[in-house]
């Protein structure tokens, strides 16, 4: 009970951390292995996050899900020690220890006070190299992942995104939903895990970010006793190139209620395109800045036809989509969707304001800082500039890159988001048309 209290306060302490600039990063290589680190002994923690790529892209044919089961048994059993043995040893070390597959890769994160760190990290260490993947975990992860499944047919926002994403990648593993379906769990043996992980858990497939209470050395030796004793090369097949299908294409799930949700999307712009920040600042000023976004001040603000509405950019390592929501009631729905293709039209042939451009810049370089105000955001962002391809010194242009973009950048990155491209999801009660 003590030491939950102790790492309870320990978080809050680090939460309230006023965020500044962008920490110092350091690069600690051993072997074929490199790790990033922020080095910070103002508090006794560490966070490891760590990632493999290959993720639920990976899942062979007709065994959709086979990455997701993967991730929720790696911490429900290790070595000599059955799920509830592996559990309480976290308990009772003060430990955090979670996975989870993305599209592109597996993650990992742990947690521990400095003072465990070492029966923390043995339990990693076991977890890493000597997943149980028992009868009795896989049949109840397997129950869990279907109550997911379930869940995820009760929301229609949860319904439309599978649909959009099947729609865009039709064919390709990116459409097939990350938690798989009823008859692909069904497939999926311990045997199928098993050979799924030694695919994927290898040395050359690994990002790994660090922070916290931990010095170099420290780092170098965690890594040459955990991470050196994966196998050198991974196993799984190359990632099969995605090519995003074009609209305009829309399709309506029929569902009884008083709202209709509707998800759109088309091509977006990738991390290397010239481009790539001007679309970023671009829709920041479009949907992707909250209550000062032009689609929130046309569509809720000003017509009332939504509480909520929004665009971003999702960049998967095949495809880069831009992509929005909104949800609004059937007699609306059409006109909702109808104003925010026209704000599309709009940021595309008419130039923004100079004010309009500095607020989007304010908001994006100011609200950066907050990216880093715990340890835990601080793995993430390392973790996540790694996965994206980015160099280290990406903390520190990022917002240079930013404040250069001009208003012509912005209406160029425009020009290349057309409403006439669009693919469309609406479930509920109103059929989106798109002409």
């Amino acid at each position: 009970m003590i030491r939950h209290k102790l790492i309870a306060a320990c978080f809050v302490l680090l939460g309230n951390l006023s965020a500044h600039a962008a920490p110092t990063v350091q690069t600690v290589p051993l072997r074929d292995m490199e790790a990033w680190l922020v080095s910070d002994h103002s508090l006794p923690l560490i966070t490891i996050k760590m990632a493999w790529r290959g993720g639920t892209a990976s899942d062979p044919d007709g065994k959709a899900g086979l990455s997701m089961m993967l991730a929720r048994l790696m911490n429900e059993g290790a070595g000599e020690l059955p799920a509830q043995s592996f559990q309480q040893a976290m308990a009772d070390n003060a430990m955090s220890l979670s996975f989870s597959a993305g599209r592109d890769d597996v993650t990992g994160t742990l947690r521990c006070l400095s003072q465990y760190k070492h029966a923390c990290f043995k339990l990693l260490r076991l977890a890493l190299t000597a997943p149980r993947f028992d009868d009795e975990a896989v049949a109840r992860m397997k129950r869990e992942q279907m109550t997911a499944i379930l869940q995820a047919q009760q929301s229609p926002r949860s319904l439309a995104n599978e649909a959009l994403m099947a729609m865009a990648f039709d064919g390709h593993p990116y459409g097939q939903a990350r938690n798989g379906t009823a008859e692909s769990l069904a497939a999926i043996s311990a045997a199928d895990i098993r050979t799924h992980y030694q695919a994927m858990m290898a040395r050359d497939n690994l990002h790994l970010a660090v922070v916290g209470d931990i010095d170099r050395a420290a780092l170098r030796r965690l890594m040459r006793d955990i991470f050196a004793q994966l196998p050198p090369r991974s196993r799984l097949p190359k990632a099969q190139q995605a090519t995003m299908r074009s609209g305009p294409i829309s399709r309506h799930i029929e569902r009884a209620g008083p709202q209709t949700s509707i998800v759109f999307a088309q091509k977006g712009l990738g991390h290397k395109h010239p481009l790539f920040f001007a679309d970023f600042v671009m829709n920041s000023i479009l949907g992707g800045s909250g209550f000062s976004s032009r689609l929130t001040e046309q569509v809720r603000e000003a017509r009332g036809l939504a509480y909520s509405v929004y665009s971003g950019t999702s960049n998967f390592g095949q495809a880069a989509m831009w992509n929005g929501s909104v949800a609004s009631d059937n007699a609306t729905a059409q006109q909702a969707m109808d104003v925010i293709r026209a704000e599309m039209r709009r940021i595309a042939n008419e130039p923004v304001s100079e004010e309009r451009l500095a607020a989007a810049k304010t908001y994006l370089t100011g609200n950066y800082a907050l990216r880093f105000d715990s340890g835990a955001k601080i793995a993430g962002q390392l973790l996540g500039v790694q996965l994206n391809d980015w160099p280290i010194d990406y903390f520190t242009t990022r917002n240079a890159n930013i404040n250069a973009v001009t208003i012509g950048d912005v209406q160029r990155a425009a020009q290349l988001l057309t409403p006439d491209r669009l693919l469309v999801v609406s479930v509920g009660g109103a059929a989106i048309r798109l002409d």
